[in-house]
């Protein structure tokens, strides 16, 4: 909903489109004017009936901004990470996507003195040796420790 309200250059409100003047005692109040009074008090109407008020709204925008911030952290932390972008960190458990296979594995990444490969969990043998190309990874969840009281 865009602003029903304006400020003119000193400071002073009005509804948005319609100087004070118009407003004034003896005034004509023209079909233009009351359209757009009866359009602002719809909304006032609107904003009222919602039971809120300007504080919990100012409270509930800050809460939902911390709330996308979080949702933004954990998209992040859950995102698979393609290979071309970052590697992961030597020896370190993680979750492996295949650009050949159906279904994602745990694995790991080593690196020697050629470079480095993935490994399917324990195995000697690169994934690579097996016929799968890993294209993305990504860490591994932590696991489960039942429900925090």
């Amino acid at each position: 909903m865009g602003r029903l309200t304006q400020k003119d250059g000193a400071g002073y409100w009005s509804l948005k489109n319609i100087p004070w003047e118009m407003l004034r005692e003896g005034r004509t109040i023209t079909r233009e004017v009351e359209q757009v009074i009866y359009g602002a008090l719809c909304k006032l109407k609107d904003y009222e009936d919602t039971g809120l008020e300007p504080g919990k709204l100012q409270e509930m925008d800050e809460e939902y901004q911390e709330l996308a911030k979080e949702v933004a952290r954990l998209r992040e932390k859950e995102r698979w990470i393609p290979v071309e972008e970052k590697l992961p960190e030597d020896d370190s458990y993680i979750l492996l996507s295949f650009e050949n296979l159906p279904l994602p594995s745990i694995g790991r990444y080593e690196t020697d003195q050629d470079g480095g490969a993935f490994y399917p969990e324990d195995s000697d043998k690169s994934c690579v040796s097996w016929g799968a190309i890993v294209n993305a990874w990504k860490p591994l969840p932590e696991r489960y420790q039942g429900e925090e009281e």
